[in-house]
């Protein structure tokens, strides 16, 4: 009766600790905003460039760190669009240009509070390390199913971003895709900037992960947030583009 009663009082705990290992696969979509080159059609520009980019990322996690990038199946690379149309003058116009997807691996550190990002920007590669904020979230009643999931809504409260995310509570790992954290639970789903980007949840496995899934990225220049950011500001400016909020890019192309 004894040995019965011991094996009784830990199923529950094997229970939370199945929960805090797995890996969760998103579907990430990206509104593209491109407006429309001087003496070219609309509606044929439209025609041939596309409204929004989607690409698979994978969360691979453990209760103590995890690590964010493209899923295995994703196919590299990005769009090569080329379009010819006439001017006002009756001569034509030829544009060839690429949305390209960078390369992107985001670790985090959750027991120590430390980031360590590898993306790639215009063919360089930046090694980003940072012991981020703690980021401040007001959960909201709103409740919906995600990937089988019962999730409860957060609001950010940082008044420079709009990110809407959709948690977990049955998973009690506080991360979710990319930057995003904090929470009392795995993220399912992101919304920014009135969802012109949104990160959802496809498919969520729980299972022991294998340590060498979540290896710490390592390539690139090491530098600091502060000089990543203005080192992209300054491009993005050079070739007529600018950041938009969430992820999103405002491109404006001249002849």
């Amino acid at each position: 009766m004894k040995k019965l009663l011991f094996l009784l009082l830990f199923v529950p705990f094997l229970g939370i600790a199945q929960n805090t290992e797995g890996s969760v696969t998103y579907t990430e979509t990206i509104k593209m905003k491109i407006e429309v080159p001087e003496g070219m059609d609309e509606a044929e520009f439209r025609k041939m460039v596309p409204s929004e980019q989607k690409a698979s990322k994978l969360l691979v996690f453990k209760a103590n760190e995890c690590l964010y990038t493209d899923a295995p199946d994703q196919a590299p690379g990005g769009t090569d669009v080329t379009f010819n149309s006439n001017d006002d003058d009756g001569g034509e116009v030829r544009m060839d240009f690429k949305i390209q997807r960078p390369e992107n691996k985001q670790y985090r550190d959750i027991e120590n509070g430390k980031r360590i990002e590898s993306t790639e920007f215009f063919g360089r590669f930046f090694l980003i390390k940072e012991e981020p904020k703690r980021m401040k979230w007001k959960v909201t009643a709103e409740q919906k199913q995600i990937a089988g999931y019962s999730c409860q809504k957060a609001i950010l409260q940082d008044t420079s971003r709009q990110v809407e995310a959709w948690f977990t509570a049955q998973i009690p790992v506080s991360v979710g895709p990319g930057e995003f954290a904090d929470l009392p639970g795995l993220i399912l789903e992101l919304s920014m900037a009135g969802g012109d980007r949104t990160v959802v949840a496809d498919k969520v496995e729980l299972k022991p992960v294998d340590p060498k899934m979540i290896e710490k990225p390592s390539k690139g220049k090491t530098v600091t947030r502060e000089e990543f950011t203005k080192i992209r500001d300054e491009k993005l400016k050079e070739i007529g583009a600018e950041p938009g909020g969430g992820g999103t890019m405002k491109v404006i192309i001249r002849n």
